[in-house]
This record gives structure tokens, C-alpha cells and sequence, in this order.
């Protein structure tokens, strides 16, 4: 009798083993590419501007910006490149406001954009009603993948006040 308890309990954990969902997943390689920014501030508009240094296989390049369209309203936009055409080349845009003068954000809005079989990927989302005297940024991420391969980066623009 403790034999085939024994076995029993031995087949559960053999099977239940070999059915793990965790067995079955396969999981894409994902590569953060080293590179460095240029922002481009003026009073209406701030823009990062992500260049890959450590030549990644797919991504080259990402810009995230925000912009000031006047009485309270802001547009944001994004753009990922890549060195070659990719399956999928994606780009989503945060807008983040701040209603302490700019000491922390909490987004408020998310916009994505994807492009198949292509080396570019460009989105915008204008005149995005919001108050007039807080402070606003942009984030942005952006990716490529190619087969089981995903290379990806993060900008953030600079502080925003909306008129």
C-alpha cells in the first residue's frame, strides 16, 4: 500500500512537473542599448534625443518630445529607428504631470504606436487638454525586434509648463 502511494504521489509531481506552464514559455532576448542623450529645450517645446553608441544589431535611435499648443492643451510624439528593417518597431509616449511645481509626476496619459516590416516608427497624439500652469513631461520607449531578438531604450523630456 505504501508502494503504490509512493507512486502515486512520485506520478503527480513527475506530471505535474513536466505540465508547468513555466516548462512551456518561451521567452524573447531583450538587449537595453547603451547610448546618450541630447535634449533640446526652449520655452513651448522639449525634445530628447536617445543615440545608440554601443551599435545595437537593430536600434539606432529614439526621440521623445512634448510640446506647449497653448491654452491648455500640450501635443506629444515619438519616433524609434532602427539600423535595418525589423518584424516590429514600437514607440509608446507617457505624458506625466506635476501639480507640486515639478518635484514629482504621475502619468496621466499613454499612447502606443507599432510599425511591422519597416525601420521607423513615428506616433503623435495633438492638443491633449490640460491645466494651464502645471508642469508636464514626455517619456518614451521605444523598441525593435527581430525574431526572438528585442533591443530597447527609454527618453524622458525635460519639464513643460502648460499656458
Amino acid at each position: 500500500m505504501k508502494k503504490k502511494l509512493f507512486f502515486l504521489i512520485f506520478n503527480m509531481f513527475l506530471v505535474g512537473g513536466l505540465w508547468s506552464p513555466q516548462a512551456l514559455n518561451v521567452y524573447a532576448q531583450e538587449i537595453e542599448i547603451p547610448g546618450y542623450h541630447e535634449y533640446f529645450e526652449t520655452e513651448k517645446e522639449s525634445i530628447d534625443h536617445w543615440y545608440g553608441i554601443a551599435r545595437g544589431t537593430y536600434l539606432k535611435e529614439g526621440i521623445c518630445g512634448i510640446k506647449d499648443a497653448g491654452k491648455g492643451r500640450v501635443s506629444v510624439s515619438g519616433t524609434t529607428f532602427a539600423h535595418a528593417v525589423c518584424d516590429t518597431i514600437k514607440v509608446g509616449v507617457y505624458l506625466d504631470e506635476s501639480t507640486d511645481g515639478g518635484k514629482s509626476f504621475g502619468q496621466i496619459g499613454s499612447y502606443y504606436f507599432s510599425e511591422n516590416n519597416t525601420a521607423t516608427c513615428y506616433g503623435n497624439k495633438t492638443n491633449i487638454p490640460v491645466t494651464s500652469g502645471r508642469c508636464y513631461m514626455a517619456r518614451g520607449g521605444h523598441s525593435a525586434t527581430k525574431g526572438s531578438t528585442t533591443e530597447s531604450t527609454t527618453t524622458r523630456t525635460g519639464v513643460l509648463t502648460a499656458s
